[in-house]
């Protein structure tokens, strides 16, 4: 489904050129649960950008199902992110006064339906995620966990084929990351490709492969845990 050919993502602070990304090459299968791992600072974020559609790279190509993402207009570029992403990010990026279904119909602001369509399917979407009956409750009235759903619902909402999720469970307590990662492993069960970055070693076991990322670079050799594979882990409890 994805599909990266020699990236390079190079910024010029003070006219020094630094590489978030240094020939990165890079495929994940249709239906995969793959985590990229790596410390604070090391291209994570960057990588999923570009794969999000949201940050053109430098050098290289990047395709997703086949689709060459940054030969498309910016207009373009925008259905494509529509049709075929789910973004779910470490902050949820709720919106405090519009209530659960609200947020969650968010995901289908420029979808070509009818408002009565968007809400029963931004209804049928907070079932799927274990929230039916909440729908018309503000985040501040749900817990943790509760929130996270609702972002995990905005980001399925639009029925994506591919779900990038941006260290997911960066912010929350252990039991509400768990909740969120049972879910994520579920939904890609499902048939839901998931790319999810994160530099948390427990939200990895989740994963079905293990893609490791150092200062811009992607490591030789990934990791698929089904094998019973286990990348180091360094002093600090992190791969």
């Amino acid at each position: 489904m994805i599909e990266l050919c020699d990236v390079t993502k190079t910024y010029n602070p003070q006219g020094a050129p630094v590489h978030a990304l240094y020939q990165a090459n890079l495929r994940v299968n249709e239906g995969e649960f793959a985590a990229i791992v790596g410390p604070s600072g090391s291209g994570k974020s960057t990588l999923l950008s570009v794969i999000g559609a949201m940050n053109p790279p430098t050098q290289g190509s990047m395709l997703v199902d086949g689709i060459d993402v940054y030969s498309l207009s910016v207009e373009k570029q925008a259905d494509f992110r529509h049709e075929y992403l789910g973004f779910v990010f470490q902050q949820l990026q709720l919106l405090p006064y519009l209530t659960a279904l609200e947020n969650v119909l968010l995901g289908l602001a420029i979808a070509r339906m009818r408002r009565a369509d968007k809400v029963q399917r931004a209804r049928e979407v907070l079932a799927r995620v274990g929230l039916a009956g909440k729908e018309d409750r503000l985040p501040g009235e749900l817990s943790g966990g509760e929130q996270g759903r609702v972002a995990v619902g905005r980001a399925l909402v639009n029925e994506p084929p591919l779900i990038l999720a941006d260290e997911p469970t960066g912010n929350l307590d252990s039991n509400t990351g768990v909740q969120i990662l049972t879910l994520l492993q579920e939904l890609n069960a499902a048939g839901h490709t998931v790319l999810m970055v994160t530099h948390d070693a427990q939200a990895t076991t989740y994963a079905q492969r293990i893609i490791p990322i150092l200062d811009g670079r992607l490591v030789d050799g990934d990791h698929d845990i089904t094998k019973n594979e286990n990348p180091a882990i360094n002093g600090n409890g992190k791969r």
